[in-house]
């Protein structure tokens, strides 16, 4: 009973107080994460060039050459850690 002092009748604040406050931290804190994550994946998509392998017969023939570049590069593992770390996160964009 010890822990549960701070629900006693006389503090103001009730068992169930408690443990919607707990509820509204937990939601709260699982908003934020999936906030991160997403900003995450969006950063991710930029690093990879995701939008760009979409549309690669559009582009120009100077930018596509550097796009097969970047592909042959994370295809055989010579991109650099964070653009490792996005593949693994997302996947290969293509």
């Amino acid at each position: 009973m010890a822990g549960f002092l701070i629900f006693r009748d006389d503090a103001g604040m009730s068992r169930q107080d408690g443990i919607g406050a707990a509820c509204a931290i937990v939601a709260i804190s699982l908003v934020a994460w999936l906030s991160h994550e997403s900003l995450q994946i969006a950063g991710c998509r930029d690093t990879l060039h995701a939008d760009e392998f979409g549309r690669l017969d559009t582009l120009e023939p100077n930018r596509a050459a550097e796009l097969a570049e970047f592909k042959r590069q994370l295809v055989d593992g010579g991109a650099n850690p964070q653009e490792q770390a996005c593949v693994a996160r997302i996947g290969l964009p293509f």
